[in-house]
């Protein structure tokens, strides 16, 4: 280790020369700036790029560029106006491994992003601004899947594997609070999961564990801001594989940045599951479900995520439906396919809400087929 003491500098009218530079953790405490269209070679860690071709200030930390932005308020780390949806089962009954995108601020319809890297039903999805995960599922042999894969959200193309997680769930729920998704119960035959697992977005590899549900608990719905995630129940039981199974209006939350186990938050307006949630900064909204003694629901209810308490009724969805996908901008949510009462048909319609202002859904676009048991989240179009 080298010390350095002084006692006093004076100006002799020549800069002092340090060949070596100063150094803290081995890196130097100069760092370097480069202005050029194109990503600098060979940099070194703490070093700043302007990238005149785009206007973007980026700084190489942990062996790449970065973007350094400012963040408004009222923006999200967990969407943005690209939605997409992927997987689900088909009018046809067909298992699909299809992702469909589309803009969640205008009524166009879904164009084609890709495929999932197999075709699965009962999935779920998270995502940062500019990356989606898709994680577990059931698969067209009829098993559970501990698969996570990801796409970038700005650029179609096929999904990638990114690891695994803890165990084979499906009817499991996720959402993420921008850096890390959060994986909530699920059903892993025979067993209902009361586990609550983690893992960092950009960063593949697989799901570690974060605590636990105070039951177990699957078919539910979860939602989140950056410092906290609520999980409404769907379906439980008191055990992993015996007891009564009940529909529940529970909700539960965490704190995002401290592993442990989950807190009471406060009940939604209706026990039911199989229904889909999305957020903005401050609001989660939860839409649509299914329990076994009303059948499908239309039902919109709202909560305040950083203050506990019962769910407020929001409005209603065009139609019940139930095993839809939810995701979210900053100002609106979308909830997309399903399945109705009219026959026990799916549908291809997306409805949107503006998530601070309660009131019924508005029709907004179509997916490119009909589907139920999907998954959606949304990031940044570019």
């Amino acid at each position: 280790m080298s010390t350095i003491k002084v006692d006093t500098i004076k100006n002799r009218g020549n800069a002092i020369n340090l060949p070596n530079n100063f150094k803290i953790g081995g890196n130097s405490i100069i760092q370097g700036y480069t202005a050029s269209g194109t990503e600098p070679s060979s940099p070194a860690t703490g070093d700043f790029w302007w990238d005149s071709s785009n206007d973007k200030l980026y700084r190489y930390i942990n062996g790449e560029f970065k973007e350094l932005t400012l963040v408004a308020a009222t923006d999200i780390l967990w969407g943005g106006d690209r939605g997409v949806f992927a997987g689900g089962q088909t009018d046809s009954l067909a298992v699909t491994n299809t992702i469909d995108y589309m803009d969640i601020t205008s009524a166009s319809n879904a164009q084609d992003f890709g495929n999932l890297t197999a075709s699965k039903r009962y999935l779920s999805g998270a995502s940062s601004t500019s990356r989606g995960l898709v994680l577990g599922g059931y698969s067209t042999s009829g098993s559970g899947l501990n698969v996570i894969e990801y796409v970038t959200i700005a650029s179609p193309g096929n999904g990638t594997d990114f690891g695994d997680l803890n165990a084979q769930g499906y009817y499991v729920y996720s959402c993420s609070d921008g850096t890390k998704a959060f994986t909530f119960g699920g059903y892993s035959s025979p067993n209902i999961l009361n586990n609550i697992q983690q893992r960092v977005i950009a960063t593949t590899g697989n799901a570690s564990d974060f605590g636990n549900l105070s039951t177990y608990a699957y078919v539910g719905a979860s939602c989140s801001d950056t410092t906290r995630a609520v999980h409404a129940h769907g379906r439980t039981r008191t055990s992993p594989s015996s007891g009564t199974l009940a529909y529940s209006n529970t909700m539960e939350y965490i704190t995002t940045a401290n592993a442990g186990n989950a807190t009471d938050f406060g009940d939604t307006t209706t026990a039911r599951g199989e229904l889909a949630a999305c957020s903005d900064y401050t609001r989660g909204v939860f839409a649509g479900g299914y329990n076994n003694t009303v059948g499908r629901y239309d039902i919109i209810d709202y909560i305040t995520i950083q203050t506990t308490g019962n769910a407020t009724d929001f409005g209603d969805l065009i139609s019940d439906r139930y095993r839809l996908g939810g995701a979210s901008n900053k100002t609106r949510g979308v909830f997309g396919g399903g399945n109705t009462t009219s026959g026990n048909s799916k549908v291809n319609s997306v409805e949107y809400v503006t998530i601070q202002t309660p009131g019924n859904a508005t029709d907004l676009a179509d997916l490119s087929t009909a589907v139920q048991a999907l998954t959606a989240f949304a990031g940044n179009p570019s």
